[in-house]
């Protein structure tokens, strides 16, 4: 399911700010009714307020698409969510790997280093 949802958003929708976002979790209801999708920025940092609206105007698309897919009876209503969790993990790893002294190279003028 999430590479269902990954390739529709780098594939179908054709507005660019689709290409700004990795999917990181999805989750469906067990009644099938209901998908929610979180995601993350490629760049990182929060969501613009014309990503979030981007997001609310393709939902609609996304659950017809992925509904007609997986032959649901009934309507698939999709919610987008940014992943704060993943996001600062990110921001956690980008600090520690700021944080390691670069190796060493060997000095070649001192051949037992």
């Amino acid at each position: 399911m999430l590479g269902e949802v990954e390739r529709l958003l780098a594939y179908e929708v054709k507005d660019p700010l689709a290409q700004q976002l990795k999917v990181t979790t999805v989750r469906l209801s067990p009644d099938l009714g209901h998908l929610r999708v979180q995601f993350v920025l490629h760049a990182g940092g929060r969501p613009s307020a014309a990503l979030t609206e981007m997001l609310e105007r393709t939902a609609p698309f996304l659950g017809r698409t992925l509904q007609d897919e997986l032959a649901l009876r009934h309507r698939l209503t999709v919610a987008f969510t940014f992943d704060r969790d993943a996001d600062e993990l990110e921001r956690v790893r980008q600090l520690l790997q700021a944080q390691q002294p670069a190796p060493e190279e060997p000095d070649a003028a001192n051949p037992r280093a």
